[in-house]
């Protein structure tokens, strides 16, 4: 069934310097990869522009101040504002008005998203903090529902919007005290993870809201590590892992999982992202179920994983009752497929740390390792050591390494000269939207691809901390051997 068109109209004053505005919204909320529509301005500063998608979603209006919009297929939302006056100016009418009206106050008395300072911060501080603003935005929402007509569907967007950002933050806590603190790791108590006990697992309203993917993510992912250190510590045998561990670790985790000893789940047959997929089949259900399946088929293709990819995405198209799933996930396979190992490796060109152009072409008839990063970027960082080995450990191959820095220039050439990083050096400005970083597809940093002497792609390097097997890996290219893309697939494990 073809989506609702929802119709907005808007009277924008002192809009004369503007010819069109644009919104933001999300083809499907499986790929956050926004779709942008321009609504041209008329004489009077009014504009009419329709928005197709087939479920509820917050989109963005570039009012000079980003302005968030909640939308529901079929809603017809007017608003009215003063663009020398935002937000106060904003008023809603029509279908969808009082969603809207709503997110204004909300706004208005909650400016900022929730700001945390994680240095030296306490476990029980920070929970502290969340539970406070999880409540604060609970009490305003139930006062929200008494003061506007809002519709079930907002109720049930927002309400869980509150739960997931708030259980996300636990999971987050972790990782950001770490990162905040030179990478000490804080007391956890025992219990810590008990408060997540109460949130649903399988929850339809919060499919659009990119916290809630977070959270199954890494629900999966402490059910897979709780798993694991139990069976390690406890030495179980099958039987007894069966009958003796509570249903919420191995239990849940696929038959095959159970049966394997230490060194098997650790071997590449056992990435962490096998588990994730075994796991979600498990234990949700439904249209949850596709959405996540959807993704984590995106993310085969998109980690070079395509093997796997092709054999998912085959029992995907058959199961999933979801077509609009199933057509974003094609898509997407399509444009990812064209990284294939044995595809030729898109050319660019792109200026040195000397001011000299650089083109990828220059290499031909050597194996290139292509590296993306920032200076803002942890992991790059963290990175450097093992990637100044592979380089002194190669130095007798037929390899060149070419960093692509997405960083300004005063920034790159700081970070160049402060690590004392070696091979050849590009940048391209921009972040993700830098022309090179579209033109390779780049969602994550770092990311590593290795190029043959034939100029065409070998797969990725899914992390470099094995610095041998990387290593082999190079020699492997730079011999000109071709490889498949199962040899991809096993390649370099990504850590958990």
């Amino acid at each position: 069934m073809a989506p609702l068109p929802t119709r907005i109209t808007a009277a924008l004053a002192n809009a004369s310097e503007q010819r069109s505005i644009a919104f933001e919204y999300q083809q499907t909320p499986i790929y956050h990869t926004p779709v942008t529509v321009e609504a041209t301005l008329d004489e009077n500063g009014c504009l009419a522009v329709e928005l197709p998608f087939t479920e509820a979603q917050m989109a963005s209006v570039d009012l000079d101040d980003e302005v968030k919009l909640f939308l529901e297929p079929g809603d017809q939302l007017h608003f009215d504002a003063d663009l020398l006056d935002l937000p106060q100016s904003l008023r809603f009418s029509g279908q969808g008005a009082a969603n809207n009206q709503f997110l204004a106050a909300l706004r208005s008395r909650f400016p900022d998203y929730l700001r945390i300072d994680y240095k030296d911060l306490a476990v029980d501080a920070h929970r502290k903090i969340i539970d406070q603003r999880r409540s604060e935005l609970e009490r305003f929402l139930d006062e929200g529902c008494r003061q506007y007509q809002l519709t079930p569907g907002f109720i049930a967007y927002y309400r869980a919007k509150i739960t997931y950002e708030w259980a996300e933050e636990l999971f987050h806590y972790l990782i950001a005290y770490k990162m905040c603190n030179g990478r000490k790791r804080p007391v956890i108590p025992a219990d810590y993870y008990d408060a997540l006990d109460s949130v649903e697992l399988v929850d339809e309203a919060a499919i659009g809201i990119i916290d809630y993917r977070r959270f199954l993510w890494n629900n999966f992912i402490y059910i897979m590590e709780e798993a694991e250190e139990r069976a390690t510590r406890e030495q179980l045998s099958e039987e007894e892992r069966r009958d003796g561990i509570q249903p919420h670790t191995i239990a849940y985790l696929p038959d095959f999982i159970v049966r394997l000893n230490e060194e098997q789940r650790r071997s590449d047959f056992l990435q962490f992202h096998t588990i994730i997929y075994h796991l979600a089949k498990r234990l949700l259900h439904g249209k949850v179920l596709y959405f996540f399946l959807s993704w984590e088929i995106i993310e085969d293709f998109q980690q070079g994983r395509f093997d796997q990819g092709d054999q998912r995405l085959a029992e995907f198209i058959q199961d999933n009752p979801y077509p609009e799933y199933t057509e974003i996930v094609e898509e997407v396979v399509r444009e990812t497929s064209k990284f294939k190992p044995g595809q030729p490796a898109p050319d660019f060109t792109l200026d040195d740390l000397q001011g000299q152009s650089v083109s990828l072409s220059d290499f031909r008839g050597q194996a290139v390792f292509l590296d993306f990063w920032s200076r803002g970027c942890v992991p790059c960082i963290e990175d450097f050591p093992y990637l100044e080995q592979i380089k002194q450990q190669t130095q007798d191959q037929k390899v060149v390494f070419l960093s692509i820095s997405l960083d300004s220039d005063a920034a790159w050439h700081q970070a160049v000269e402060e690590h004392g990083l070696t091979g050849v050096h590009v940048h391209s400005p921009g972040g993700w939207q830098a022309a090179v970083a579209q033109l390779y597809q780049i969602r994550s940093i770092p990311t590593y691809l290795l190029v043959g002497p034939d100029s065409l792609l070998a797969g990725r390097v899914n992390g470099v901390w094995d610095v041998e097997e990387v290593v082999s890996r190079i020699e492997e290219v730079a011999s000109g051997k071709v490889l498949s893309s199962k040899s991809e697939q096993s390649g370099i494990i990504i850590k958990g």
